[in-house]
């Protein structure tokens, strides 16, 4: 099952293979992806960070034939789990955020809250000595 998956992959190349991931995981085309990110203008939907100034993260292994796999997204899709709906694009750093909440909104402002209230931290020592 292994090789044939692999001998697919090799079939249709990176580009399609995108199509399939998007389509897959999250039932849209590239084309839609694309479209959210023109109108987010090419930026995360939470902080604004543009996606040029976004460090593409490399996911997976290296392919065993050599071959390029296709350029990382900048901008990940964020979908409810619930009602499986896209809600936009967001960098990295935002959706391990939405993430590690569990997508509660009370988390989140609970969150802000603790670092708006933290204006007095304790001071720590160095460990230089």
């Amino acid at each position: 099952m292994r090789e044939q998956h692999r001998k697919w992959r090799a079939r249709i190349g990176p580009e399609k293979i995108r199509a399939a991931n998007l389509w897959k995981k999250y039932r849209i085309t590239p084309e839609q992806y694309d479209a959210l990110r023109e109108a987010q203008d090419y930026r995360c939907k939470i902080c604004g960070t543009h996606e040029d100034d976004i460090t593409a993260v490399l996911s997976g292994r290296p392919r065993l034939d050599g071959q390029q796999t296709a350029e990382p997204a900048r901008l990940v899709v964020d979908h409810c789990h619930s009602g499986r709906r896209v809600r936009g694009l967001l960098c990295n750093h935002c959706n391990a955020m939405i993430g590690q909440s569990r997508d509660q909104p009370a988390i989140l402002r609970a969150g802000a809250a603790y670092l708006e209230g933290a204006v007095r931290c304790i001071p720590y020592a160095s460990r230089r000595g």
